[in-house]
């Protein structure tokens, strides 16, 4: 797992995956969110009590890479973290396909976006680790809309899924966005230095073994084993940092 000291601040930026409808105020017990960052803040936390890292939540469901942006100076910059966490994209796609931008140009625009926040970094914490991770989406099977094939029974009350509307044009569309986004996501890990954690093939291995939506319950968002398998990936691929 990635080396952390004295004085060491870890910060995961991204959309409602590292969101995790975390809150927004000294509520020790959810500040993280619950998720993939919340698995990993544990695992370091523990790993390293003894020099006393600390941990920060940057995420904001639906938001997109451009939009992480905009926030970029008040969120990151200012809480000074010597490691930057970044997971973007998927709504990139998404929200490109409703604004009626082609797949390309949602990539672009991504891109972009990921390159200005990394050169807005090395220049005002030139010190501090930049992880790159590759956004995934995975549609589903819609011939039976329910969670029956997720790691969880039904609960006390019924939520619809978030992708019950998606037509196949979106899907197709989206599916493309993210293939071009994923592509830029490691383009701009080896552009600039970062560390790379590629999360997409570790998804499509490990579907093998079960259906989809063990993994993902929408096509978008992990379930608790797909959050899982994402924190061992991204505890690996920071390994040597």
């Amino acid at each position: 797992m990635i080396k952390l000291d004295k004085n060491d601040v870890v910060l995961f930026s991204g959309d409602s995956i590292t969101d995790g409808n975390r809150v927004q105020r000294m509520d020790l017990n959810h500040i993280m969110g619950h998720g993939y960052q919340y698995i990993v803040a544990g695992e370091l936390a523990l790993e390293y009590a003894d020099k006393g890292p600390k941990f920060i939540n940057k995420g904001y469901s639906g938001y997109t890479m451009y939009q992480l942006l905009d926030k970029w100076y008040d969120d990151v910059i200012a809480n000074k973290p010597t490691v930057v966490s970044i997971l973007a994209g998927t709504n990139d796609g998404n929200t490109g396909y409703h604004e009626g931008r082609t797949p390309v140009q949602s990539a672009e625009k991504y891109y972009d976006a990921l390159c200005k926040a990394i050169e807005i970094t090395r220049k005002e914490l030139p010190e501090t680790r930049i992880i790159i991770c590759e956004p995934f989406y995975f549609p589903l099977d819609k011939s039976e809309i329910s969670y029956r094939l997720t790691p969880s029974p039904d609960c006390e009350a019924t939520f619809r899924r978030p992708d019950t509307d998606e037509t196949p044009d979106c899907e197709n569309q989206r599916a493309e966005a993210d293939r071009l986004i994923r592509a830029y996501a490691k383009q701009a890990a080896e552009k600039y230095g970062c560390t790379f954690v590629p999360f997409y093939d570790c998804f499509i291995e490990a579907m093998k073994t079960a259906d989809r939506e063990y993994f993902t319950w929408d096509g978008t968002h992990p379930t608790i084993a797909g959050h899982m398998l994402m924190a061992k990936q991204w505890l690996n691929a920071t390994a040597n940092i």
